[in-house]
This record gives C-alpha cells, structure tokens and sequence, in this order.
C-alpha cells in the first residue's frame, strides 16, 4: 500500500492546472483557468480550474473534484492508481508500506531494457519480418504496438548481466524461468508483443513462433506483475476510444487487435490465451461500456465466448456476441478488405443472454422429452441468477426454441414499480436555477473563503434571507453528499461574485441581503389579498428605513 504520508506530501507538491493540462489545453481566464470540459460533448470551455482552491468544476455537466479525481475520471482508474498515475506526471518518488504487493522499482526497468532489445532485434530478422509483412501489418503498426523480435537465449541472459540484474529480479518479472539446469529466457525465437497494464505500465510480453514450435502463442508466466486473468492486450491504447464510444471490442489475438486498429476499430482489445474472467470486470464495469465479443468458430473459441457471455450477464454488462464464420479471424478479414463487412458483423450479434441460452440447448437433444427437459432445468438455474425482467425477457427466445407454451414454465417472476426518486437521480443532471443573485453569491463565498465570516453570516441571518440560493446555503451548513459539493465547487469557482475580505463590507451586504428581503416581501403583500395589508406594508417600511438607516451608520 502507498504510505498516507507520501501521498499527502504529494497533494502538498502538486498544481491541479499541471495535471489538467497534462492532458488537454488549459488557459487563463480572469482569475481561473478555462478549458473544454472532457467529460461531455463541449464545444465551449465550460471547465473551470481554481488554482487557489485546487478544484476543477464544469458549469454544464457539473463534473469536479481535486486532482486526483480529475485523473480518476479521465483515465478511468482507481484512488491508488490514480495517485502512481499522478507521481508519474509530477516525477514523484512515493513511498510504500511493508505490506506492499508490488514489485521493486527495478522491475519496469528490466522489461522496458528487454523491450528495446527486442525491438531492436526484430528488422534484423528477415524471417520475422517476412511473416508480420505477410499478415498485413504495416511499419506504423509495428511502431504503435512496439513489435519485437525475442532471439536466442544467450541474448536475454547476457542483457541482464550487462545490466547486473540479478536472476531473482528478473524471475520476478517472469523475463526469464527456471528449471534444474538453471535460468533460460522465457522468450526464445519468437515475435515478441509487449503487454501493458490498464494503467500503461509494461507487465510482460506475448511471444508468436514463426517455426514448428507446437506452442504457437506464449505469455510470460505469472509473477507478482503479470496476471492474464485480468489484462486486456491494447486496452492501453484503446481505453480512450473505448470510453469515447462506450464500446469495447473484445478478441481472441494479438494480430486481431493490430489489425483492427489499423481498420479504425480502435476500441479493440484481446483476452490473453483465455476467456474473460471475474478480474476483467472492473475494467468493463467502470461505465457503462457495450462489450462486443468477437472469438474465432473453432471449438476454443465458442467455449470461451459461452464462459464470457454468461459471465457478463450475470454481472449486468450488456453486448453481443460475434462469430465469424469459415474459420476466419478479425485480423484476416482487415487483410482480406472486408472491413464494411466487419462493421456489419459487429452491429449485428447475438445479445449476450440469448447467445448463452441457445448454447445451452445446443448441448441437449430436445426431440427428446428428457432432454427437452433437462434442458429447461438448466436454463431456469441461470435465469434465477439474473434481475427478474431480464430473465423474464428471455422466455419467448425459450419458448420458441424449446417449442413449448411459454405458460408452462416461468424465467422470473416481474412486478412492475413506480421508479424510486432518489437524491442519487439528479446528481448527474444540471442544477437550474431560475436567477443568479450576485450579492447572495458574494455572502456565500466569503462564508467559503473564512470561516470566522462564516460565523458572522449565520449568526445574523438564516436562509429565508436567501431568495435565489438557499440550496447553496444549506450546502455550506451541511456539506454532505456530492450534490453538495456541486454547489459548493459552482458557489467558489463564480467569477461574477467577488470574495468579501473586510467585515464591515460584509456587515454591509447582509444588510443590503436583508432589504432585498423585506422589499421583495413588500411586494408580494401588496399584490396579494391579505385583510390587513396595510398594517403590514407599514411594518415592513418601518424594518426596511432602519436597515438602510443602519448603512449610513456603517
């Protein structure tokens, strides 16, 4: 784990308008800084960075927060990744508790070094080059996805002498293995594919043979690293574009995803040697993102796409999924230019629970009775794990392919209900306000700014007082939830109201608040039908001539 302490000193260190314009255009703008919000579809700079509070707020799609959210919700990462992200950035050196479960820092360096090498290797290899030529992949594409070329053995060993790594280091990072002859390079003769971690950290490496190996594809073994389980080769580089589309291409091979990049498919990623597994869902469960599975016809391939489908499923996630036919792949149908024909088939799969249901009874001979039946069994034991409309909505499909009533069994009982209205409904959604009040503002982010005029406000006033803004005023009594922190980011970040500095000002302005009060009540009352209308307009003269009296004793 990262040390409290490390990680304050690097909030202590930091400037939120650097980490901002790390990643977009940042400019000043009176006394912010402005940008174009990335959260929405913003053609006008409607962020706003306050270099003093060290927040960011977007006036139209009310996204905020400190730096660390801001690098949250751009890279889709998690608090502790976020921070590494942000030492990154900022070149800080944090520290860790004992109970770290990472690495030494050594480790990214050995397999950054055995990329290079690798790299560097690979136009050297006729042979090699020959082959990824002969797959369609171009000079761009080996440059973006750093393809290399893993030699002889002797290579791999004398790169880590030359860089005095010792073998345990390098057997941390799965570099290399072990056997009772000692220490030999995990990649030997192979096109090597480096593998990256969600957060852009190399983690180890994909090898391809291009000779009689039995073993066509190897990953690096497991290590305290690498963990296929829950890695997605490309997602570094497609993660944006993923959540840009709200799409995310998932397939069998590292060849597909380069080639389907190329194609403009750049939300593409590929499972590692396996199917998808609960580990891959924080990165698929981070928005809601449609999964397109797209696995080749042979049997490992539906069997992984059976296991996925279910899988998403039962976890919420929506997609489809697509099988191509004739035994090709992704990557051959972009060599063969038949990308309209891929786009066609990514629009058209087969929804992930329906997918699953017909595999189902693909595996039971339904002309008989007790198959027919067994068969049912096994698709009300899955639908019993899904929301009942869900399931329910899967009982026609089962119906049908059963070729039974669909009165005679039942996929989930469904009641329907008004929609909860919750708190949680509108964060998301703009705050309207019907009109802003300067000098309202003004009392409100002075109270923000110092907490001795804070007390002077609500000693003298409560929030009747406030026409156009009591949510802001109860926001700063009760700062509690995200909606108030909406308010309170949009109260400190408008440049329309100024920040009282002097307390006679601000005595001065909580008596011009309470005018505009007693005035506005006049009116009402003069309109209004009340008996004795009189008696009160006179009252209200009365407050109104001794407040202003007390202005000019000011």
């Amino acid at each position: 784990m990262i040390d409290e302490k490390s990680i304050q000193k690097l909030k202590d260190q930091i400037d939120i308008v650097d980490i901002i314009s790390h990643y977009i255009p940042v400019r000043k703008m009176g006394s912010n800084y402005k940008c174009v919000c990335p959260f929405h579809d913003d053609r006008n700079p409607s962020m706003s960075i306050n270099q003093n509070r060290q927040i960011y707020h977007c006036f139209a799609c009310k996204a905020g927060g400190d730096a660390i959210k801001f690098v949250m919700e751009y890279e889709k990462l998690n608090y502790p990744e976020a921070i590494e992200k942000i030492a990154q950035i900022s070149n800080f050196s944090l520290e860790y508790t004992q109970d770290r479960n990472l690495p030494p820092k050594e480790n990214k360096h050995i397999l950054e070094n055995a990329n290079a090498l690798y790299r560097s290797a690979l136009y050297k290899n006729e042979e090699a080059m020959r082959y990824i030529y002969s797959r369609g992949i171009s000079d761009a594409m080996i440059e973006r996805f750093e393809l290399g070329w893993a030699g002889e053995n002797a290579q791999t060993v004398r790169l880590l002498e030359n860089e005095k790594i010792a073998p345990s280091e390098a057997l941390e990072v799965g570099i290399v293995k072990q056997n009772e002859r000692g220490i030999y390079a995990s990649f030997i003769n192979r096109i090597t594919f480096p593998i990256y971690g969600h957060t852009g950290k190399l983690v180890g490496f994909g090898g391809r043979t291009i000779s009689n190996n039995p073993a066509k594809y190897v990953n690096s073994p497991q290590s305290a690293v690498f963990d296929k389980s829950k890695l997605l080769y490309g997602y570094h580089l497609a993660r944006q574009k993923i959540f840009e589309k709200k799409q995310i291409i998932i397939t069998e091979g590292y060849l597909d995803v380069i080639m389907l990049h190329f194609a403009g498919f750049n939300n593409a990623v590929a499972v590692l040697g396996t199917a998808l597994t609960e580990k891959h869902l924080p990165l698929l469960k981070r928005e809601d993102i449609n999964v397109i599975l797209c696995f080749d016809g042979d049997s490992a391939g539906i069997n992984a796409a059976v296991k996925s489908s279910r899988l998403l499923s039962l976890n919420e996630i929506d997609g489809s999924v697509v099988i191509i036919a004739g035994g090709a792949d992704p990557a051959d149908m972009v060599f063969a230019g038949k990308i309209k024909e891929l786009n066609d088939l990514f629009g058209s799969g087969v929804e992930l629970g329906e997918f699953y249901i017909r595999q189902i009874v693909k595996g039971y001979d339904i002309s008989r009775p007790i198959q027919k039946q067994k068969c049912l069994e096994e698709i009300i034991s899955y639908a019993k794990n899904l929301k009942n409309i869900v399931a329910a909505s899967y009982a026609p499909l089962v119906a049908s392919l059963l070729g039974i009533d669909i009165n005679s069994f039942s996929l989930g009982g469904v009641r329907v209900r008004e929609p909860q209205i919750s708190r949680q409904n509108f964060i998301d959604k703009p705050i309207v306000r019907a009109q802003k009040d300067i000098l309202e503002i003004s009392i409100l982010k002075s109270m923000l700014f110092n907490e001795n005029f804070a007390q002077i406000v609500l000693d003298t006033i409560d929030e009747k007082f406030f026409l156009h803004h009591k949510d802001g005023f109860r926001a700063i009594l009760s700062k509690n939830g995200e909606n108030d922190e909406i308010l309170l980011r949009e109260i400190e970040l408008d440049e329309s109201a100024l920040v009282i500095e002097d307390e006679r000002k601000l005595l001065i302005a909580i008596v011009n608040l309470k005018i505009k009060f007693y005035e506005n009540l006049r009116l009402q009352i003069r309109n209004g039908n009340d008996g004795d209308k009189i008696e009160k307009l006179q009252k209200i003269a009365t407050i109104i001539k001794n407040l202003k009296f007390h202005i000019h004793r000011q």
